[in-house]
């Protein structure tokens, strides 16, 4: 995770309380999926930031009461940061510890996306922030949300295994096991050691249903495993893939989730199919609007003034508070759609769109195509 520098004492007080295990843990589970899992429980429901999050803490770990000190030390980062609003290393710092402290508490998930959404107003492209952004959505399986950060962390910095590797298994969490493998082969081309990668790569293939794949990539993680830990983790799915049924496919969960495949499906839930028939223009803008990355869930209804003119209702998507980032990619992703509607359907003329809050009935956002 990045900031580790500035983080020091806050990790000096945690290390002082805490097995060494528990800290581990939390550091690497968002690169690495911990324990094989071959049948797929029940998706959980979706997390909010007040939520008990069980990926937090080994299984069966007590729950940890952030010790006076920690808390001291978040105050006084707090209060540096709010005395000098244009600090962004000290907003960073703020977002650091909170999303730390947020692995033991996820009350503090809200306050280390301030923080950062505060970086990103100032500096849209600062690093730091965009990937705290997208290390809270990940940890909030918020799937689509955190692959929008990751992408425009990487469009700065291609060249970063832990967040290419991240990203990779957002989209291996979205049932996009294609785009998964794809960044998961970037990392080990430039990174050969890189033993997360390697090891994910195989569970990838193992939910495409290519058992071969999926074996030579495990071979390959077993080779560069930094530890016996690791190790049994790889044996422990070659012998499921040994042991499955044809037709069946490996998967692993992510720090003692759920399958991939099954979280995804907990997660992002549609508001409900068009409400005119797909094959029409409407139908089709409808569909398109509600499988949107990011803002598909939120949409409540649309309403049509005329043919090509819709008012889309939002519930809960204040645009206006949107990293600058996540903004542009829904725009893009909104003005492409249209696009391809309006080509499908040979619409010639323009179509306006206007994107309103469902509470209040105000325009956030037109766009005319």
């Amino acid at each position: 995770m990045q900031g580790a520098g500035a983080l020091g004492p806050f990790v000096a007080v945690f290390g002082g309380i805490l097995a060494i295990g528990v800290v581990v843990t939390i550091l690497i589970m968002r690169q690495t999926p911990a324990r094989p899992s071959v049948a797929a429980s029940p998706p959980p429901p979706a997390q909010t930031a007040g939520d008990d999050d069980s990926r937090s803490l080994p299984p069966g770990h007590p729950t940890v009461q952030i010790p006076k000190e920690a808390l001291d030390f978040i105050k006084q980062i707090e209060q540096k940061a709010k005395a000098n609003p244009n600090d962004l290393k000290a907003w960073d710092q703020l977002g650091d510890v909170t999303l730390r402290a947020a692995a033991f508490d996820p009350s503090y998930y809200p306050r280390a996306a301030s923080a950062y959404a505060h970086v990103l107003k100032l500096d849209p492209e600062n690093l730091d922030a965009l990937r705290g952004m997208g290390n809270i959505d990940f940890d909030q399986r918020k799937f689509d949300q955190a692959i929008a950060a990751y992408e425009h962390y990487l469009s700065k910095k291609p060249d970063d295994p832990d967040v290419r590797t991240d990203l990779a298994t957002m989209y291996l969490s979205t049932d996009n096991a294609d785009q998964a493998v794809v960044q998961y082969k970037k990392v080990l081309a430039a990174h050969p050691q890189f033993f997360e990668a390697a090891f994910n790569l195989g569970v990838a293939y193992g939910q495409m249903n290519k058992p071969a794949d999926a074996r030579t990539a495990f071979d390959t993680a077993l080779k560069i495993a930094p530890d016996a830990d690791a190790r049994n983790r790889v044996n422990q799915m070659i012998a499921s893939l040994n042991s499955m049924p044809a037709g069946a496919s490996a998967s692993a969960d992510n720090a003692g989730t759920p399958p991939a495949s099954s979280i995804a499906s907990g997660a992002t839930s549609a508001s409900g199919p068009p409400a005119v028939a797909a094959n029409t223009f409407q139908g089709a803008m409808e569909q398109m609007l509600r499988d949107l990355p990011i803002a598909g869930p939120k949409v409540q209804s649309l309403q049509w003034p005329s043919p090509t003119k819709t008012r889309v209702l939002m519930d809960n998507f204040p645009m206006d508070q949107m990293p600058p980032f996540a903004a542009n990619k829904f725009m893009t992703d909104l003005k492409a759609g249209i696009d391809q509607v309006k080509s499908a359907h040979k619409i010639d003329g323009p179509v306006e769109v206007d994107i309103c809050d469902a509470a209040s009935g105000r325009v956030m956002q037109t766009v005319t195509e």
